[in-house]
């Protein structure tokens, strides 16, 4: 499955209707990108080309702000979220070892890409989950699990694709 595959089916009267709701004009950039990645996880390319061509937001102007905020994101994102924390008692703790693991169990070998090939699950690094005395940390989608080891992330990971019935990138191509 490509990145392509995994791009948001964009409505333009969603768009509208978010113009309308917030404003058109430079103030309204940072709301309008909120309920863009509210709605569709990140900021699909179609969603802010809308934007542009509806209000007095120049696409430098947008694209800036979207690219300035670690909130924003310009790609797709997997149907689940893995959160870990690399705050400073989780980078200590090991947090990197975190990563390593879960990247391998979801098949994500380049090193820009953060989402499984099948759309599967994201990992996302997050500077701080607010969790520092039960450090390292993740979440997915939402759930704390603390002091981690690479082996057990993959155990929750493992756990949470069968509660979910997903199929890890890893277990995919074995077949």
């Amino acid at each position: 499955m490509s990145n392509a595959s995994l791009e948001a089916v964009v409505d333009p009267d969603h768009v509208q209707g978010w113009i309308d709701a917030i404003g058109s004009d430079a103030s309204a950039a940072v709301p309008l990108l909120q309920a863009i990645q509210t709605a569709y996880g990140y900021l699909p390319r179609k969603a802010m080309n809308l934007v542009v061509e509806r209000t007095r937001i120049n696409a430098s102007q947008l694209f800036g702000v979207a690219t300035f905020y670690a909130q924003f994101r310009l790609k797709p994102v997997g149907r689940h979220m893995i959160k870990v924390c690399h705050g400073t008692a989780c980078h200590v703790q090991g947090a990197d070892r975190l990563n390593t693991s879960l990247r391998h169990a979801l098949g994500i070998g380049d090193p820009e890409q953060d989402t499984a090939t099948n759309g599967s699950y994201t990992v996302e690094n997050v500077a701080c989950i607010g969790c520092c005395s039960l450090a390292p940390v993740m979440l997915i989608d939402g759930q704390a699990f603390p002091n981690l080891k690479g082996a057990d992330a993959q155990r929750h990971l493992h756990k949470h694709a069968r509660e979910h019935n997903e199929i890890l990138a890893l277990q995919e191509s074995a077949e």
